[in-house]
């Protein structure tokens, strides 16, 4: 039995539920703290009243202008069926018991040392806690899911990560092991928010486009 950390609706919007991009200061990470807890997520897949907690990490290289970030194509056969074959910018996933015993949880706080974790584990990317800040949340009732998931949205920034962009892409491709992946100039993002505007006219999962609108559109 796998469990993750979750949230009831209701404490993390006691009103209506926003929908969209989230700007940082839209919900106090800490202030929720004592209502997190750990349940089944089989049961919680199928039950919208709780919110499962999931950091989503945007790989990003260069400066304005010469801005990238790295997207991949989920295979088909994927973990999260309800995700197979999409494009996606964020990599990530639960917040297990285990991160509670991470050492960086009493500076960085359990978010964000999970964050920490899930890059190493998804992209075989280390890097200093100084490249990583949270930019937003996500939150979406649209599909079913994302109305089961709120997304803690960190943007990492790559600049200075040894390698080129072909040896980070060979390293997260390696340990990913996506359909496909690649740097795409953050310039071109807004223009494939529509189903098959993607690369390779594929379709960016419904958190993708939304974190493109907050981050790459209304951030600018």
């Amino acid at each position: 039995m796998r469990v993750i950390l979750v949230i009831e609706r209701k404490h993390l919007f006691p009103h209506l539920s926003p929908r969209g991009f989230l700007p940082p200061g839209s919900v106090d990470l800490n202030a929720l703290q004592p209502h997190l807890f750990f349940a089944e997520r089989d049961f919680m897949e199928m039950n919208s009243h709780y919110k499962q907690i999931i950091p989503y990490l945007i790989l990003q290289r260069g400066q304005e202008n010469t801005s990238r970030v790295l997207a991949y194509q989920r295979r088909v056969q994927h973990s999260e069926a309800r995700l197979g074959g999409l494009w996606s910018l964020g990599f990530g996933g639960h917040i297990e018991p285990l991160d509670r015993s991470e050492q960086s949880v009493a500076t960085l706080g359990l978010v964000q040392a999970a964050a920490n974790r899930e890059l190493a584990e998804e992209t075989g990317l280390e890097i200093k806690n100084d490249t990583m800040r949270r930019v937003g949340f996500i939150n979406s009732d649209h599909e079913d899911v994302s109305s089961v998931h709120f997304g803690v949205v960190f943007l990492v920034d790559l600049e200075n990560h040894p390698g080129d962009d072909a040896e980070i892409l060979q390293t997260v491709s390696r340990q990913a092991e996506p359909h496909q992946a690649q740097w795409i100039p953050t310039s071109n993002l807004p223009d494939m928010l529509d189903p098959q505007q993607g690369p390779d006219n594929g379709t960016f999962e419904d958190w993708s486009r939304i974190a493109i609108n907050g981050v790459y559109v209304r951030g600018k």
